[in-house]
């Protein structure tokens, strides 16, 4: 077509041509070519490369702080280093939130004199302020500078994790004290009510402190998993952006095995570095105290580093223009989203229409769903899992954390990985990565039935068994651990079994077998002469030793497999479900629509799910220990009844789960698809007019060509 142009321009300039042989009347019709369109587009074409070019000197912002830039600084300056600072908040965070605070709330009841309530309280204030702020947090912020909302925010946390640990600065020394537990069975004595032990130093007024410091850690951990993950995909290549994301998350799964690890080993030391430790305690007295502020200062400290790299970062990352010209975008059709206002008010007035936007976003809002019931489950498991581990298999609560750790941490962190490997192998867009997810969480559902996968349950003197005819069984709800061969012993309520050897039978406490011999020379407490224990010669008065029974059991390997299966499944599809959420929404609202995900799956899932949780399994315990203000504390539960309850659980959120995210895949409907018959109909004249348009403009030019050669 060039040939075709440089002809005719080469013919109309050549003034000899028209005189010698007197073509007045052809001179119009050679300048014909002159007007050909394809001169036009070569032009845009140029102008266009010129934009690109200016577009790519303004896409290459430097790191740095104020006027302070390095050049050393740049090396950093790309999703990679950007992805090593993250990973570091994230880990500061979930060490902090997912691992640290469950540690230490029993520690924390003991030294502040917290009731239950109390203590679940501040853990739940923490998701309560992220429910409340994200969405704001990522509206506002998805056309703010997002690398400075997110360092900020770890200064926010940092603060808050200072916060936490000021009720020990600001406390006296802690100095053990209470009613200990009576272990043997001792008539005619007086038992003092520790409910009316007054708190003489006040210390439950520090309860504000550590509520205010989860409300700062919510605020400065909303902009983490919302604007941080968006800006990594965003300034990413496409065939790296979920790899990252992987990366993200699988930090994110291995962070509270840091806490849990870190908040074991400070809580083995005494919490007054300053003063001495009384004789006779250690780690395992109920009157034991550890170092629980110690691992806020460290994840504290390590916020506030972090931030200082975080702050550091541009607006966008160099090549996010060319990056964004690279990725094919597959926005959910009728969901496109333009903000024309730059202010904070003008972003206020759009607010409505940028919420409507996404929730008649059919593909989205059945992610989001489906993402609230995936964390109604995951939020069951992680607070009842080790519990239901230690009930069904007989376990401490040592060996149950320990089995958490081995099972879910790899299990977690194989998934997440191989969810974002496999998007970045194949190249897997929306659709592939919905029959991914459907896939996997299919098989996932199949596992469930694992948790019939049982040992037997213990036989407890009072509660499973009675105590004069150990061969007769009890029904769940006839519990009685009091009887006639322990009716005069006055024992305290202290939850501190003992067991039976010989008949492999448990009782409540050395107390309520009647045992009114103790031998603690040993490194465990031996009971004998206990009056509600067979000795074996058809009377009673055997011995008991300090602890739970043991039950032979080898169902703990095959649970642990099918279990691990299970979470393998579930975890993958972390990575694919992230990236689908930035892929059918618009890209001016992707921090927004993880943002409003945030709400839905907190307020829908992790929030209610351990109180819906709680209340069902309360209904499968057999022994309560009363504690004070009407609290209870559920020692012993019924196996069986236990297991049905998160099979329930399981099974249903797991369907519904696969229900949303299939109707993700079936509304899926891209941007450029017609809507209907009559527009595909539509469509294909279009394409029949522009072809027969092309051949005509063809044939202008052949006439064209044949006219210049023939001048």
């Amino acid at each position: 077509m060039t040939d075709i142009v440089s002809i005719a321009n080469e013919g109309y300039d050549d003034p000899s041509l028209t005189e010698k042989d007197g073509l007045e009347g052809e001179e119009e019709e050679v300048k014909q070519p002159e007007s050909i369109p394809e001169v036009q587009v070569v032009d845009k074409e140029k102008e266009a490369e010129a934009g690109e070019d200016e577009d790519d000197e303004d896409d290459n912002q430097p790191c740095g702080w104020f006027f302070f830039r390095p050049r050393f600084l740049q090396c950093l300056n790309k999703p990679g280093g950007y992805l090593l600072f993250l990973c570091l908040f994230c880990l500061a965070q979930s060490t902090t939130v997912n691992g640290l605070i469950y540690v230490i709330v029993t520690t924390l009841e003991r030294r502040f004199n917290l009731t239950s309530a109390r203590s679940g309280a501040i853990s739940s204030c923490y998701d309560f302020s992220v429910m409340i702020i994200v969405v704001f947090v990522t509206y506002f912020g998805e056309k703010a500078h997002k690398p400075l909302w997110i360092g900020s925010g770890a200064i926010i946390f940092g603060m808050g994790s200072f916060l936490f640990t000021l009720p020990h600065f600001l406390s006296d020394d802690y100095v053990p004290g209470g009613v200990e537990g009576l272990e043997t069975c001792t008539a005619n004595r007086t038992l003092e009510d520790e409910c009316l032990l007054e708190d003489q130093e006040n210390l439950s007024r520090y309860y504000g402190f550590f509520v205010v410091a989860q409300v700062l850690h919510g605020i400065g951990a909303s902009p983490l998993y919302t604007l941080g993950q968006s800006f990594l995909y965003s300034n990413s290549k496409p065939s790296t952006g979920a790899l990252f994301i992987g990366f993200f998350q699988a930090c994110s799964m291995f962070s509270p095995a840091i806490g849990y690890i870190l908040g074991g080993f400070f809580l083995s030391l005494w919490t007054d570095f300053d003063s001495d430790i009384d004789d006779g305690l250690d780690p395992t007295s109920p009157l034991w105290v550890g170092a629980w502020w110690l691992g806020f200062m460290v994840t504290g400290s390590a916020a506030l580093l972090v931030s200082i790299p975080l702050l550091a970062f541009p607006r966008s990352l160099p090549g996010a223009k060319k990056v964004q010209r690279e990725r094919d975008q597959g926005t959910q059709k009728g969901s496109e989203f333009v903000s024309n206002s730059t202010t904070v008010a003008g972003r206020v007035k759009e607010f409505p229409a940028a919420m409507k936007n996404l929730f008649t976003n059919a593909p989205y809002m059945c992610i989001v769903m489906a993402s609230a019931a995936e964390n109604f489950i995951l939020a069951c498991v992680a607070v009842f899992g080790p519990k239901f581990v230690e009930s069904t298999f007989t376990l401490t609560a040592g060996q149950a954390a320990f089995f958490a750790g081995l099972v879910v941490i790899p299990s977690a962190l194989i998934g997440v990985m191989l969810g974002g490997i496999l998007i970045k192998v194949f190249k897997w867009g929306y659709v592939a990565r919905m029959r991914f997810i459907l896939g996997s969480l299919t098989l996932s559902w199949l596992s469930i039935a694992c948790m019939f996968v049982q040992c037997p349950s213990l036989q407890f003197a009072g509660v499973t068994v009675e105590y004069t005819s150990q061969e007769t069984s009890l029904e769940l709800g006839e519990s009685n651990i009091n009887s006639v061969c322990n009716l005069n012993c006055t024992c305290a309520n202290d939850y501190d079994p003992v067991c039976a050897p010989e008949t492999n039978v448990m009782y409540y406490s050395g107390c309520h077998a009647g045992c009114t011999v103790l031998d603690d020379s040993g490194d465990q407490k031996e009971f004998s002469n206990c009056g509600c224990i067979p000795d074996g010669q058809g009377g009673f008065g055997g011995s008991a030793s300090q602890g739970k029974c043991n039950e032979d059991c080898d169902n703990l390997p095959w649970f642990s497999f099918v279990i691990f299966i299970m979470l393998f499944f579930t975890f993958a599809v972390v990575v694919p479900s992230v990236t689908s959420v930035f892929e059918v929404v618009d890209i001016n609202q992707r921090t927004t629509a993880l943002g409003l995900q945030s709400v839905f799956y907190r307020l829908l899932g992790s929030v209610p799910g351990p109180i819906i949780f709680g209340l069902l399994i309360d209904k499968s315990c057999m022994i309560w220990e009363e504690e004070c203000e009407g609290q209870r504390t559920c020692w012993l539960y019924e196996n069986s009844q236990f297991a049905f309850y998160l099979f329930i659980i399981l099974f249903t959120c797991r369907t519904l789960s696969l229900m949303f995210y299939s109707g993700a895949y079936f509304f899926y409907k891209p941007s450029g698809t017609p809507d209907s018959a009559d527009e595909m109909k539509q469509g294909l004249e279009d394409m029949d007019m522009q072809d027969m348009h092309d051949e005509a403009q063809g044939e202008k030019f052949q006439e064209a060509d044949s006219e210049v050669k023939m001048a």
